[in-house]
């Protein structure tokens, strides 16, 4: 027999529920659970508050039981279920595309770093002060492109030796011939413009097989050979502007879907000479946005890229529509040969490469000699170009 009182452990509800479903054996009325109802809480409830209650609480077990047994019920569920499995999923992606991007942030801090402790100990051995020799008399620019020297890579063909010795050479050669090109035009204002793979990295197999420094001896090597050039060339020039281009070549990671397109080792290249060269007032020192730079010069739009992103056939049509003008130069290197064309009001000028053909290029047989460019400007006109080319 069902007892009248609650038993150990049982709640309010299962209480009301038990009492009021057995109501009729246990020959009680309403009135009579509720006096039970209002003992067993310590309150003055009328029957109607405990009856309407078990009602609800009865209807709602009937419909459970019907949600319970439908396909309908046992669908939805299955449905939250995997709902919940795709989030899970989502946040687990997204826990580990948030650890990749620290990595990556960490290793560039890591090779700054580095390259702060080379800074710190070039200052002591080899300071850099200023100090002016000549100074042009006219207001005349001219712009030196550099443009793939691609430090680092080591081989010797039967066109070309390319090593760090051979890089140091072609670097004076073109230093030398770009202040005698200044003095012989009257040259006050040189832009020097770094068009993107200075370093040789190791984004390509071919590139590690080749490369006899690491990433970081590159990086201070790069780095410290154009802080010597620059305080050279700053000599017979009343101002340079370095303007500074990554490349394809040196992406801090190899796959080129992975790689998160601002973390690229060149932006080393401009911080580096900022602190190197700090005491030289006629030098500025300038960085891409998004890849590309623009300078006005006479009023018209000069635009440097390095080429991987803007190829020489294309980038006089497509960098006008996010541009929003028409330039009317765009300088850039990458395909490592010389190459002029003009495509209406705009002329595509590419530089080529101080490495020269390597092993990768003499098994496609492309081949182009070692060069770099310098152009004297007549306002913001190309008065003229020489190629220096390098044995």
């Amino acid at each position: 027999m069902t007892p009248l009182h609650n038993t150990e452990n049982e709640t309010y509800e299962e209480y009301l529920l038990r009492i009021g479903s057995n109501k009729d054996e246990l020959n009680l009325s309403w009135n009579d659970i509720a006096s039970l109802m209002n003992e067993f809480l310590n309150e003055d409830f009328s029957e109607s508050k405990y009856r309407k209650e078990y009602h609800l609480l009865n209807r709602g077990i009937s419909i459970g039981v019907k949600k319970s047994e439908s396909n309908e019920y046992i669908q939805e569920i299955e449905d939250k279920t995997v709902q919940l499995q795709k989030e899970r999923f989502k946040y687990q992606d997204q826990k580990r595309e948030y650890t990749n991007l620290i990595r990556q942030q960490a290793r560039f801090e890591h090779l700054r770093d580095e390259v702060s402790v080379a800074i710190a100990e070039l200052a002591k051995l080899k300071p850099l002060k200023p100090e002016i020799c000549v100074q042009a008399t006219d207001s005349k620019k001219a712009i030196s492109l550099w443009s793939d020297f691609h430090i680092g890579s080591e081989f010797k063909n039967s066109f070309n030796t390319y090593n760090i010795i051979v890089f140091r050479d072609r670097l004076k050669t073109l230093v030398e011939k770009t202040i005698q090109y200044s003095i012989k035009n009257n040259v006050s204002e040189l832009i020097v413009a770094n068009l993107g793979d200075a370093l040789h990295g190791a984004i390509h197999v071919s590139a590690r097989v080749q490369s006899g420094e690491d990433v970081i001896n590159q990086i201070q090597i790069a780095a410290e050979s154009m802080a010597e050039s620059l305080a050279e060339l700053s000599k017979y020039h009343k101002k340079i502007k370095f303007i500074n281009i990554i490349g394809n070549h040196s992406r801090l990671i190899s796959n080129k879907n992975e790689s998160i397109f601002r973390e690229n080792l060149e932006y080393l290249i401009p911080w580096f000479l900022e602190t190197r060269l700090k005491d030289f007032a006629n030098i500025e020192i300038v960085r891409d946005e998004d890849g590309l730079y623009i300078e006005d010069i006479n009023g018209e739009k000069h635009v440097f890229v390095h080429g991987d992103l803007d190829p020489a056939a294309t980038s006089a049509k497509n960098l006008p529509q996010i541009l929003g003008f028409v330039p009317k130069y765009i300088y850039s290197g990458h395909i490592h040969h010389n190459y002029e064309k003009e495509f209406g009001l705009t002329e595509v000028i590419v530089s080529g490469s101080l490495m020269g053909p390597d092993d990768y290029a003499v098994s496609k047989r492309y081949f182009a000699s070692p060069m770099q460019k310098y152009i004297v400007l007549d306002g913001s006109e190309i008065e003229c170009t020489y190629k220096i080319k390098f044995k």
